[in-house]
């Protein structure tokens, strides 16, 4: 169990559960009560250092609150919107794929929910999958788009991605209609029903050879080898993916999500360096509420942490989420608490939260960045 839990200070209220089902963010009456508690039980104490007794942080957020930011079933797949139209759930689903849920809206990031044997169960297929307005493709590797075309012909959901993504999407059974080909190069704006979508051009990661080689030559040689019917599996989810070398410098997009209330999303599906691309646009915005950030392939902590580092540097969230740590059964999963630390060393402020598959993740989205500076 991890939670990482801050006092509460007036303007400046933060706090983050990771072994429930739930973050919220909230300044106001809703939470005056619960706030005020925690501060005087586990902040008050004269002459003593604050602390929060982890316990009482539980009981105030959960108490009274939205069962269905506590349940781990996919909203596409059947079940429910949380109660609030203004509350944004996210359910992660493996590697960089996860559902966002807002206002009777989902968004799809990334699609590869069929792995195969080889990997971990999701809890759902690709089939369960039967609602979904907008389908967000990061890039075209086969461990993010394998199911982009089943799902988005089953949901009628648009789908968006790079030429090189989307190329591919044409070979398979979706109509041409749903595919939106984006560039991320610049002046490009896609509005839905209670949000918008900013794509932005950045890059695919590129782990050194020396590094990935030498933990894949040790995996290799402790694992169990995968069967013919594995091996076979695969293949076949391979081909519905691309390994176009232009996936690197031109296939890869990240995606600036802002609600109708000002709460923004940043997502990046690899853990590649920033563009310049990605610099103007949040010079531009300045900050986000939530980082959405594949961690690095690079193995080392002391390379993933650089690497998260500069993400953080560029996108400022509160929230910092990772994706991409899973693996195969025979895999090695990429270490997420190293990264936690070196991001907090710098700035003790960013909450990070990691969850297991389809934990959803609640935020009130009324309380976000823009309207704390009075944009």
């Amino acid at each position: 169990m991890k939670l990482h839990a801050y006092c509460l200070y007036g303007r400046n209220t933060r706090l983050a559960v990771s072994n429930g089902g739930l973050v919220k963010m909230k300044i106001g009456l809703r939470l005056l009560f619960t706030s005020l508690i925690v501060i005087v039980i586990g902040c008050g104490a004269s002459g003593t250092r604050p602390f929060a007794d982890p316990r009482l942080v539980r009981q105030g957020i959960v108490a009274g609150d939205d069962p269905d930011c506590e349940r781990a079933t996919l909203v596409s797949t059947g079940g429910a919107f949380p109660r609030d139209s203004r509350t944004l759930a996210i359910r992660w689903t493996g590697y960089t794929n996860y559902e966002l849920v807002y206002n009777g809206q989902i968004i799809l990031l990334d699609a590869h929910f069929d792995r195969g044997s080889m990997f971990p169960p999701l809890g759902f297929t690709a089939a369960d999958v039967k609602r979904a307005n907008v389908i967000l493709l990061g890039h075209g590797h086969l461990d993010h788009m394998s199911d982009a075309a089943s799902v988005g012909a089953r949901t009628g959901a648009i789908v968006v991605g790079a030429p090189v993504t989307t190329d591919k999407l044409k070979t398979q059974s979706i109509d041409a209609k749903q595919i939106k080909t984006v560039t991320g190069r610049g002046g490009e704006l896609l509005e839905f029903t209670g949000f918008k979508v900013e794509p932005i051009l950045g890059r695919h990661g590129e782990p050194p050879k020396d590094v990935t080689a030498a933990f894949e030559n040790a995996l290799k040689a402790v694992a169990p080898k995968p069967t013919a019917e594995q091996i076979a599996e695969r293949n076949e989810i391979r081909q519905r993916g691309t390994n176009d070398p232009r996936v690197v410098t031109e296939g890869t997009i990240a995606y600036l999500i802002t609600l109708d209330n000002g709460f923004r999303i940043m997502f990046r599906d690899s853990g590649g360096t920033v563009t310049d691309y990605e610099k103007a646009a949040m010079e531009r915005v300045g900050r986000v509420d939530v980082a959405l950030v594949a961690v690095s392939a690079s193995f080392l902590h002391t390379l993933t942490a650089q690497r998260a580092l500069e993400h953080m540097r560029a996108y400022k969230p509160d929230v910092y989420i990772p994706g991409h740590h899973d693996a195969s059964f025979n895999g090695l999963w990429r270490a997420t608490e190293p990264l936690f630390q070196a991001l907090k060393d710098e700035n003790p402020d960013i909450i990070t939260v990691s969850r297991g598959y389809r934990e959803p993740i609640c935020f009130d989205t009324e309380n976000n960045i823009q309207r704390r500076q009075g944009r």
